[in-house]
């Protein structure tokens, strides 16, 4: 579970509206008793349900439904239910609604890439960390909710060697004494490389990483490169990244590779979602 602090919602909120709802103030309605009601306009999965709960309670108001993360629903379903004064709902609108319509948008894509590939092998769907900065807790909760696995949460949680790190250290012939000085420090670490050519992979494993993880090879090249990789270093672990579109996830996962990296799915279209807000009485 991903916890989100009430300061963090808070500072959703107070972005939004620092001061006053002025079209609730003008018009006078700020006081009067409402109820706001969350709707799907098309199949979603959803996340963040639970912290578009909590801006309404932080306002003020009743949270009296809220459908959990991680559900598939139906078009025209209510997710959501708050009542409470008209300048709370208001202030917390689309505070929620942008929340929920970005996220749902790439929790859903994220299910629909799990399910596609899934349907022919069982392997994780990972995501990378290419997300805009200060969207990390909610771009991982989405993605955890659709069904797929972190790639890489943060550079202080894994190593992985790329290309502008081997140019520092005088390319992959100093790889075998840099890994062996890896695995002294970081002995509970496994310890991955970014290769491209199944020469690099060869020499890499050779130099004793752990996995490799192939950048934008076509699959015909990468079934063959893993079939040989894997008969040779039997512990070897083989990852594919960049390229994997709905359109070829299968054929990837197919592949025979230990799993799939991607980060297309932060940019999903948003979801349909509809808010309508009516007073008390004509809600009953």
């Amino acid at each position: 579970m991903i916890f989100f602090q009430t300061h963090e919602i808070e500072a959703w909120i107070n972005e939004d509206a620092p001061l006053v709802d002025l079209t609730s103030h003008l018009l006078d309605i700020k006081t009067q008793q409402s109820e706001l009601t969350i709707h799907t306009r098309h199949k979603t999965r959803l996340t963040m349900m639970e912290e578009a709960a909590r801006i309404f309670e932080i306002l003020g108001a009743k949270v009296e439904h809220h459908t959990q993360s991680g559900e598939d629903v139906d078009s025209g379903v209510m997710i959501l239910k708050a009542v409470g004064r008209s300048d709370a709902l208001h202030r917390g609108w689309k505070v929620a609604m942008n929340l929920l319509e970005y996220l749902c948008g790439v929790a859903t894509h994220t299910a629909i890439m799990v399910k596609e590939a899934k349907a022919v092998n069982d392997i994780p769907l990972l995501v990378t960390r290419k997300h805009l900065p200060g969207m990390k807790k909610t771009m991982t909760k989405a993605i955890l909710d659709g069904g797929a696995h972190p790639h890489r949460l943060g550079l202080s949680e894994t190593i992985l060697v790329f290309e502008n790190h081997l140019n520092l250290i005088g390319g992959r012939e100093s790889l075998h004494e840099k890994i062996l000085s890896m695995q002294s420090a970081a002995c509970e670490k496994k310890i991955s490389i970014e290769c491209n050519t199944l020469a690099q992979a060869i020499q890499a494993a050779k130099a004793g990483a752990d996995l490799i993880q192939f950048d934008k090879v076509p699959v015909d090249e990468l079934i063959e490169w893993n079939t040989f990789l894997k008969q040779e270093f039997r512990q070897l672990k083989v990852i594919i990244a960049g390229g994997v579109t709905l359109e070829n996830i299968q054929d990837y996962a197919k592949s025979g590779v230990d799993g799939i990296v991607l980060s297309s799915v932060y940019h999903a279209k948003p979801a349909d979602i509809g808010v309508t807000i009516l007073p008390l009485a004509e809600s009953i």
